[in-house]
């Protein structure tokens, strides 16, 4: 069923007219910069769209092998769903390509030009039917089918960010952070951490393979209200830490590479949590 949300008719305008950040980089002069302002801003207004015409449930961040098997959760889902196989259905479901109709392209820009180009470890890239897309744009895998009425702090929580640093997978999406789904007798979907031993399903992240430091400021993110917000992460490189409040990692190499993540005592990145 799919119905409009007038609530949430205001955040659509705050987004789509708000957006000082994205005007003063506009007239920053590293067009790559821009680029990923205006990528990331477009992502998140089609996710408000989305969840508009979705019963306030948001995108899938994994799909089922089948409709009753196991959760791919650890896999990265291609894109286009059918850029190796052209009757595949594979991904169809995900985020990344649910979205695309509410983008003004085909195939929305998913990948910041700042990035470096990374294959997907055991994909034949030599066999396909068109071209895969590249990505660097994460989607926060805590939103996996999760309700909206039960985030707490929606102007604080990220949507999609650049969580895998200075990097784009050629014709894959990934979620990060992301849940660990491994059985299929239980919801795969987000709960707040209060016994380790039996909160399920845990989280896990995945630690960006290149430098954090992609724009001059950081790093950008867009929250669940719309907004374009810039962090600098690795402000501080170890063995001295960062701001928590701030930053999901830590442990910062000389190239801005982090070592750890922090998490709580079930894994989830605290800073990406609904509540």
């Amino acid at each position: 069923m799919k119905r409009g949300l007038a609530s949430w008719g205001l955040y659509l305008g705050v987004a789509l007219v708000g957006a000082q950040l994205l005007r003063a980089i506009g007239d920053s002069s590293d067009p790559a910069e821009k680029v990923c302002a205006q990528n990331l801003h477009r992502a998140g207004i089609a996710v408000l769209m989305y969840i508009q015409d979705y019963d306030e449930i948001f995108p899938l961040a994994y799909e089922r092998e089948t409709p009753s098997g196991r959760w791919l959760w650890n896999e990265p889902a291609p894109m286009p769903s059918d850029w190796r196989d052209a009757s595949s259905r594979r991904g169809q479901s995900v985020w990344v390509n649910t979205l695309t109709p509410y983008m003004r392209t085909a195939h929305w820009n998913l990948y910041c030009p700042a990035t470096l180009p990374a294959k997907v470890a055991g994909v034949d890239y030599m066999t396909r039917v068109k071209s895969p897309v590249g990505v660097s744009y994460t989607y926060n895998g805590y939103l996996h089918e999760y309700r909206l009425g039960l985030v707490e702090r929606p102007e604080s929580l990220p949507v999609i960010w650049e969580g895998l640093g200075r990097e784009h997978l050629i014709g894959f999406a990934v979620a990060n952070p992301y849940l660990r789904c491994d059985r299929t007798d239980k919801l795969c979907l987000y709960t707040p951490c209060t016994d380790p031993s039996t909160t399920y399903p845990r989280g896990e992240v995945r630690l960006p393979r290149q430098s954090v430091w992609i724009h001059r400021n950081g790093m950008f993110f867009v929250m669940l209200d719309g907004k374009l917000v810039s962090r600098r992460l690795g402000a501080r490189l170890a063995p001295y830490s960062t701001d928590p409040a701030i930053d999901p990692f830590d442990q910062y190499d000389a190239n801005g590479v982090p070592a750890v993540a922090r998490t709580n005592a079930c894994g989830h990145l605290t800073l990406f949590a609904p509540r």
